[in-house]
């Protein structure tokens, strides 16, 4: 077994940076560390991109979560919450080299897989992105048009192409300003998402047509019951929020308003984390109570039309609620990732804002050929990819708090043959852990999986992942520093 580079010597101290100009082939200007005016975010532009992301998510789980006519609100908000310290623990922990040396997620990645072997994670990514960034989009222009059509919105379903370009123009005409277009749009749209929000639970509040909060038609109470039902519920949430998990790196990374450039930083603050977790609760507190009290039926379209529908000016509101959500939530959660990790694969071809349209452009080529047949298998495909979203999570946690303790080579990260370079650009050792926790997380997954012995995992798939590839990936890694600290001793 071959030795390993000098940054797993134990106790090593590795510099922020290192002489010498980064290789073009591997870096371009938006994926160096920086410290310019468009990465300094501060905790309230998360926020505010959170609340979109949350309203987001909650009509998403609330609209397809198993077993939902049979759970009180107070065992979906424990379903949700343990999903959300499932994935937002391991993300924080990841983000942390994003926020300290001031790397996107994909140009991180590098450190584990190697410089060109960061290409798998990069393009997994990215393929969801692209995937969720259509999904999204036509939903929300389908809903936009039914919120302001009616019961005539079928009747108008020629128009659904051309508001579709439309609405997905307008993201790309915020995105291609850079992140800053984000955070300027973002923290206009949380006070408005918020207000109306606020206008909406006082309008069920004042005319109710049911209970405040959810009441299951056929409930479950909480014995062993309630946690077999729980644990497909579960799985359906945890998938969802994978997608966003591997997302948070990306945001967190551009808040190094006291980052240097020279490799230190203020870290992560537990607070952040606390802060998303209690703004997604919140607001999935928020919309259960809509949904309850306006007389909602899952799956029956957009969630505010049911309460705001005999109101005046109901539905502008409506509209503008739907609107400035899915764009906050699709601008950050999706193109923000897919831009970084197809310019991190392509950096010489592709800066931040070419592959943010070049994303955008097939996500709706994805959409455009399922619009036929009306199919939008989106909890299907979030099932399918959590699993690898766990591999992922767990290999890079592994690589920076065992491997690393917390220390990188910033400047190594663009560089050929350097200490992230391994063998040809690859490290054989993280593809394997990602390969074998792959496998076991999703091989059983779906209606006909390809390993049906598999199967009883496919509702863990995100923690089979996280826990077996990282691991693994640790195993081999400590195992191969021993043996490079013993040839050294040897040859001494």
């Amino acid at each position: 077994m071959s030795a390993l580079p000098d940054p797993y010597a134990q106790g090593a101290r590795e510099p922020a940076q290192a002489p010498g100009a980064p290789d073009p082939r591997y870096a371009n200007a938006d994926l160096l560390p920086a410290g310019s005016g468009e990465f300094r975010w501060h905790w309230w532009d998360f926020a505010a991109v959170w609340v979109c992301v949350s309203w987001s998510l909650a009509h998403l789980m609330l609209s397809g979560m198993p077993g939902q006519d049979r759970f009180s609100w107070q065992q979906t908000l424990l379903i949700c919450g343990i999903a959300q310290l499932l994935v937002l623990l391991p993300s924080f922990l990841v983000e942390h080299a994003g926020d300290r040396y001031g790397v996107p997620f994909a140009v991180f990645a590098r450190s584990a897989f190697g410089i060109r072997g960061a290409a798998l994670p990069a393009m997994l990514r990215f393929a969801s992105a692209c995937v969720w960034f259509g999904f999204q989009a036509d939903l929300a222009v389908q809903g936009l048009m039914l919120l302001a059509a009616g019961d005539d919105f079928y009747d108008f379903g020629g128009f659904l192409g051309p508001a579709f370009l439309v609405f997905v123009g307008v993201q790309l005409w915020i995105i291609t300003t850079g992140p800053s277009g984000l955070r300027v749009f973002a923290n206009l749209a949380a006070p408005v998402l918020i207000l109306g929000l606020l206008v909406t639970y006082l309008r069920v509040y004042v005319y109710p047509e049911g209970p405040m909060l959810p009441v299951p038609e056929r409930p479950i109470g909480w014995g062993a019951d309630f946690w077999r039902a729980a644990a497909p519920a579960l799985a359906s949430a945890t998938a969802l929020f994978a997608a966003v998990g591997l997302t948070v790196p990306d945001l967190v990374h551009l808040g190094g308003a006291r980052r240097r450039t020279e490799g230190t930083g203020s870290g992560p603050r537990p607070g952040v984390a606390g802060l998303l977790a209690l703004v997604m609760t919140g607001m999935l507190l928020y919309t259960m109570a809509l949904i309850s009290g306006s007389g909602y039926e899952a799956g029956s379209g957009p969630l505010v039309r049911h309460a705001l529908g005999d109101m005046p000016g109901g539905t502008l509101l409506a509209v503008v609620m739907l609107l400035v959500a899915t764009l906050c939530t699709n601008l950050g959660m999706n193109l923000v990732s897919a831009a970084y990790d197809l310019s991190s694969t392509v950096p010489s071809l592709l800066r931040f804002r070419g592959a943010a349209v070049v994303a955008a452009l097939i996500g709706s080529a994805v959409v455009w050929q399922t619009r036929d047949t009306g199919d939008y298998p989106v909890v299907e495909w979030a099932d399918t990819v959590e699993g690898f979203f766990g591999t992922v999570s767990g290999i890079l946690v592994a690589e920076y708090w065992v491997v690393r303790r917390t220390r990188l080579r910033p400047a190594e990260l663009y560089r050929r043959g350097g200490a992230y370079w391994y063998a040809g650009g690859w490290n054989w050792r993280a593809v394997a852990a990602f390969l074998a926790g792959g496998v076991l997380a999703v091989g059983g997954a779906g209606e006909d999986p390809p390993l049906p012995f598999l199967a009883p995992l496919d509702d863990y798939g995100w923690l089979v992942g996280l826990v077996v590839s990282g691991g693994l990936y640790t195993t081999l890694t400590l195992r191969a520093r021993a043996t490079a600290a013993a040839a050294a001793a040897a040859g001494d």
